[in-house]
């Protein structure tokens, strides 16, 4: 397993690498550039010292008396005066020439103390370098014409190759401290970066567990946002779970609660009443059966609301699914002579089978339960602009107005008697529909009944 890095680290040791890399990069080349430049500056001032010169020498007014220069020469190029010397007052980076005079005929008739006793260079014009025993000469050939003479001066190249090395010395100085102010600096951003995130972990560590409210940094990095914007997210969520559990636990006492106590009474009535057991014992068995349906029915609608059913969508034809519904409902509805009148479209629909049955059922089951004997219950399965529409109509008493808008809520009763129901119906459907993309609505039928309507995009 990898060691885990904190962000202020990689983030130091990736700038860095990066600063050291572009120090080094920019070292080569600024050595290079400036080796460059000053060679080119030293052979320009080369060519115009040889120049200058070239004039005083060559005048055709002036008689040259070539020992008199000698001399002059010896006096004024004290290049073979050491540094230490105290006789040295010159400047560190003075250029060190040699001078030499040659004859047509390749006599060497005037040469400076710093000058060998060879020729430096061809004796024809250009510059040229060359390479001696001891130094190293740049050399710049020549031709006097009122003399008749070559002239040639040189200047020793490692004057220039210290300058360079100088004034690289100074430039990598210069950007060795800008590399540690750069990393200074850097630490101190860094710091002030990640003060905020600091300060989302101090809140966090700070919070009780039962405080799930939104976290607020007002001052957060635009990159901190999303994650603040999640944890919230994820806080809501855990609230919203905890509220449903809550509610399950509060939902589940208050419903079972009595019924539990009614089974209770019927056995202690049953073993009191020997003769009657047999009555008892089918009242008990039917509260059990209705107690059992509630209870998953409430499971049921727990998983619904707190998004842990798992949805396996596929297209199921919706009209085989109502009637393999009403097919099992039938023995209830032979019971008590209640009719179903079917007008269903062959009509598709993309959903969970088993999920869109439980709808279905819990459709049929209540209006079963508000239909009185002897009357029927209409479905209708049809397309209307470019929607789909079902609709089941019982034969019932409805619903008073007031309360249509809270029948799809946890046993709620819509303000009538209890007939047998759970009162989860409703809230069932309502779940399943939305997670369908459907549409529920509730309105009494203006003729009988509570009519429940779904639509939804058709396919």
């Amino acid at each position: 397993m990898s060691a885990v890095l904190s962000i202020k680290k990689q983030v130091v040791k990736t700038s860095l690498t990066a600063l050291i890399i572009a120090l080094i990069v920019s070292s080569i080349l600024g050595y290079l550039a400036i080796k460059h430049e000053v060679g080119e500056l030293f052979d320009a001032t080369l060519i115009d010292n040889t120049r200058i010169i070239k004039g005083l020498i060559d005048s055709e007014h002036t008689k040259q008396n070539w020992a008199d220069l000698q001399n002059s020469l010896d006096e004024t190029l004290l290049e073979h005066i050491d540094r230490t010397d105290q006789r040295f007052n010159g400047h560190a980076y003075e250029k060190k020439i040699a001078i030499q005079v040659w004859t047509r005929e390749g006599d060497l008739i005037l040469r400076s103390a710093s000058a060998p006793n060879h020729a430096l260079a061809p004796l024809k014009e250009g510059l040229v370098r060359f390479d001696g025993d001891d130094y190293n000469w740049m050399v710049y050939t020549v031709w006097l014409p009122n003399k008749k003479k070559w002239l040639t001066v040189a200047e020793r190249s490692d004057i220039r190759q210290e300058l360079s090395r100088n004034v690289e010395a100074s430039l990598l100085l210069a950007l060795i401290i800008a590399l540690f102010c750069a990393i200074g600096l850097l630490k101190i951003q860094l710091k002030k970066a990640f003060a905020p995130l600091v300060e989302l972990g101090e809140k966090i560590s700070q919070r009780d567990f039962n405080d799930l409210s939104a976290l607020e940094l007002p001052n957060s990095p635009d990159e901190l946002k999303p994650v603040i914007t999640e944890l919230n997210d994820l806080f809501q969520r855990v609230d919203s779970s905890l509220e449903r559990e809550k509610r399950f636990l509060a939902d589940a006492a208050h419903e079972l609660r009595t019924p539990l106590t009614v089974i209770k009474l019927q056995v202690e009535q049953a073993l009191l009443q020997p003769e009657s057991r047999q009555m008892i014992l089918e009242r008990l068995l039917a509260s059990v059966d209705r107690n059992q349906q509630v209870v998953e029915q409430m499971l049921l609608l727990a998983r619904l609301e707190a998004g842990q059913m798992l949805i396996k969508s596929s297209v199921v034809l919706f009209s085989a699914l109502i009637r393999e519904t009403i097919a099992q409902l039938m023995p209830l509805a032979f019971k008590r002579n209640i009719e179903f009148d079917l007008e269903v479209a062959e009509i598709g629909v993309n959903g969970d089978s088993a999920l869109l049955l439980s709808l279905l059922r819990n459709l049929f089951d209540n209006a079963l339960r508000h239909s009185p004997d002897d009357s029927h219950i209409n479905i209708r399965l049809f397309k209307e602009n470019q929607q789909v529409v079902f609709e089941v109509v019982d034969s019932g008493v409805g619903i008073n107005p007031q309360f249509l808008g809270e029948v799809t809520g946890r046993f709620s009763q819509g303000g009538g008697s209890d007939v047998g129901a759970s009162g989860l119906g409703l809230a069932i459907v309502s779940e399943i529909a939305h997670l369908h993309g459907m549409k529920l609505t509730l309105e009494n039928h203006e003729e009988r009944g509570l009519m429940v309507r779904l639509v939804w995009q058709s396919q």
